[in-house]
């Protein structure tokens, strides 16, 4: 069993339609969370002691945050610039990477479309500046066989 360091387990994000996957530049933390919503469905015709629930939804969202950067000479990467338009749909990746940057991402774990739904911005006085982007998915989000 081989475990990824945090620093090589990253989000990709492609945010024009059939554009290439890339790493959100300068991330400094990110997260894939998935939820199941489960409702209570004890009647009076139960006959334990036991309150029973039943799932109702499943939802999913990721978020991001990463160091305000401006560097013409980095386009690997994506930029705060490239997801200013809260609402915008874009594909998600949540994928092992390597190479320069940790930028070469590999077979991802989990991918799909989410939509930016926040986007804040931090500049704290004698502190690098932050932003942190949240997604919440639009769709499912599944998981990559790697032996497909």
């Amino acid at each position: 069993m081989a475990a990824i360091k945090g620093q090589n387990l990253r989000l990709l994000l492609t945010t024009e339609q059939g554009g290439d996957a890339r790493c959100i530049a300068a991330s400094q933390t990110c997260t894939v969370h998935l939820a199941l919503q489960m409702e209570e469905d004890t009647t009076k015709d139960n006959d334990n002691d036991w309150i029973d629930y039943e799932p109702v939804g499943i939802n999913w969202d990721a978020q991001a945050q990463a160091l305000v950067v401006v560097d013409a000479e980095d386009t690997g990467g994506v930029q705060i610039g490239d997801m200013l338009q809260v609402g915008m749909e874009v594909l998600v990746q949540f994928s092992p990477t390597s190479g320069t940057k940790n930028r070469e991402a590999e077979q991802s774990i989990v991918e799909g479309y989410a939509i930016i739904s926040d986007l804040q911005i931090n500049a704290t006085n004698q502190e690098l500046s932050t932003y942190t982007v949240q997604l919440t998915g639009s769709g499912d989000l599944s998981f990559v066989d790697p032996n497909a």
